[in-house]
């Protein structure tokens, strides 16, 4: 059962300003090739994130550009 590649957008009201993208932690994970437990661990180290609900039923959203500014802050050279 491979789900299609399928992030979420929300649009700016604010003219020619990029889109926003936002990921679930699956896609994180598919994208990047990481484990659940990494995207916890990755939370943990200041990855942040978009909580919508309370309870078992909330539902967490990455936006890429949080995911790409993290990634760069542990970039090593």
């Amino acid at each position: 059962m491979n789900e299609p590649f399928k992030p979420f957008s929300i649009k700016s009201n604010l003219g020619n300003q990029e889109m926003d993208i936002f990921l679930s932690k699956k896609q994180v994970c598919k994208k990047y090739g990481i484990s659940h437990m990494t995207v916890e661990s990755w939370r943990k180290e200041g990855l942040k994130f978009y909580k919508f609900g309370k309870g078992k039923k909330h539902m967490v959203k990455y936006k890429l550009k949080h995911l790409e500014d993290f990634m760069e802050k542990h970039l090593v050279v």
